[in-house]
């Protein structure tokens, strides 16, 4: 299964503008009002299906037959982006904070 490599790179930019729009508008709802953040994943897929509505992208169109079909896999595809960037940025920064706390320690 070969995808277009512009398609791609257009998911690939939804991906980071649904990860941005959840960590700037939702993420902070959820910490102030201390909501688990299991739910974030659901958000972020339907942040990006919205995107992939409003941008009418598709990758799947080569392999299947119905638009829509398509266009949901594709918002799933770039929602599981947006939760799997938010998971490795949300990691590596609790990584500094541990690191910056362990240096604190060991100077104090």
């Amino acid at each position: 299964m070969e995808f277009d490599v512009a398609l791609l790179g257009i998911v690939f930019g939804l991906v980071v503008l649904a990860n941005r729009l959840v960590a700037a508008l939702i993420t902070p709802i959820f910490e102030k009002y201390e909501l688990e953040k299991f739910w974030l994943m659901y958000i972020a897929w339907v942040v990006s299906g919205l995107l992939v509505w409003l941008t009418g992208i598709n990758l799947f169109a080569a392999y299947i037959p119905y638009d829509i079909v398509g266009k949901i896999l594709t918002a799933v595809v770039a929602g599981g982006g947006a939760n799997i960037l938010h998971d490795l940025s949300d990691q590596q920064a609790k990584m500094i904070i541990v690191e910056l706390n362990d240096e604190e320690e060991a100077e104090g």
